[in-house]
């Protein structure tokens, strides 16, 4: 059997930063998740881990591709100058207008899509030199989507011991019939996905690896964060590391790609993407972490003193309605811009299709 997979870096690479951490995640989940699951509250050290280290982190790490990178940010000016502004204005017109609660259901369902359409993005890639329209390439689309909203169809037509955020509750589905259809659209993709890779290996001999494991650890993730087990610390255990380390591994892999394919360029920020900056990258996207989280506890939600101190300043309803979009503007603004950034065209002239192949 021959391997045909276009590795976004390397097999070694993308099966430990990739592929690997939502299946290792995963298996640890299903091992001990029955202990997990009768665990009360985060212990401080696995939130700091989790939320500073992975989840908020991850959403400063798209500034390394985008506005640190002065020859991007020229290329897209106009977009990464007016993005923010119009996350910050339209949380506050959401804020006041309907009230935190239809604010926060927002932006959930927001971060929902996201990571659903991160994955379908993973996959993209997985597959690129693949025919684009024809019957293959829809049970790919089918199957990647399947894999994330199925289990979220589960979530909102039974609910679960969890939520996305706490300010949050999914709107709830009062039939079962939806979640039966879907589960059966669901076996059916992901049935029609194997025969399908099946066959194109007995035909040519090649088998794309890449993108078989990306749809296997997705479906695995989420079934298992979603419906296997029901306890908040499971789900947020896989959520945050299923989605944000692939992520930050993606941004930095992307970049240095770019330096290597460009040693002559005047971009000196590039040379940062060396293998000895590593743990500069990582403690810098969680040092932006930590100040965007202290401004949570110390103005809102004042949940965490012996991370942050005691420090607090009471806040009226007038400077929420502004400071709670504005905490939550960086959030929205990597939901936009991921959205442009990875996009790659099926004429190939994209800058992503150039770097990563």
């Amino acid at each position: 059997m021959q391997v045909a997979t276009p590795w976004i870096y390397s097999a070694k690479f993308d099966l430990a930063a990739i592929i690997g951490p939502p299946v290792v995640i995963t298996a640890i989940v299903l091992a001990f998740g029955g202990r997990l699951a009768q665990l009360g509250e985060q212990p401080t050290w696995l939130w700091i881990l989790l939320v500073l280290g992975v989840d908020v982190a991850h959403v400063y790490s798209s500034l390394f591709r985008t506005y640190f990178d002065k020859e991007e940010f020229r290329r897209r000016k106009t977009l990464y100058v007016a993005v923010p502004a119009i996350c910050w204005l339209g949380g506050i017109a959401i804020y006041a207008l309907w009230g935190p609660a239809v604010f926060w259901t927002g932006v959930a369902y927001f971060a929902i899509y996201h990571f659903v359409r991160q994955q379908y993005g993973f996959l993209m890639l997985y597959r690129r030199g693949e025919p684009v329209g024809d019957l293959n390439y829809r049970i790919d689309q089918i199957a990647i989507y399947m894999a994330t909203v199925y289990p979220l169809v589960y979530w909102h037509t039974y609910g679960r011991n969890f939520q996305w955020f706490s300010e949050f509750e999914v709107f709830r589905i009062p039939y079962v019939w939806p979640e039966h259809v879907c589960r059966a659209i669901y076996v059916l993709s992901l049935g029609s996905f194997a025969i399908k890779e099946f066959q194109r290996w007995r035909a040519t001999g090649t088998f794309n690896l890449g993108k078989c494991l990306l749809l296997a650890a997705t479906a695995a993730a989420w079934g298992t964060a979603i419906i296997v087990f029901n306890a908040d610390l499971t789900f947020t255990l896989i959520n945050i590391v299923a989605h944000g380390v692939p992520y930050m591994a993606l941004i930095w892999i992307y970049q240095y790609r770019k330096r290597v394919n460009k040693p002559q360029t005047e971009n000196r920020f590039l040379r940062f993407f060396q293998l000895k900056y590593v743990p500069i990258y990582v403690l810098a996207v969680m040092g932006f972490a930590y100040f965007e989280e202290g401004m949570w506890d110390w103005f809102i939600w004042r949940e965490h003193p012996n991370v942050f101190g005691a420090f607090y300043v009471p806040a009226s309803a007038t400077v929420l309605m502004i400071l709670v979009p504005l905490l939550t503007m960086p959030q929205i603004t990597h939901y936009v811009l991921d959205a442009y950034i990875w996009r790659v065209n099926k004429k190939g002239k994209e800058e992503v299709r150039a770097v990563i192949g």
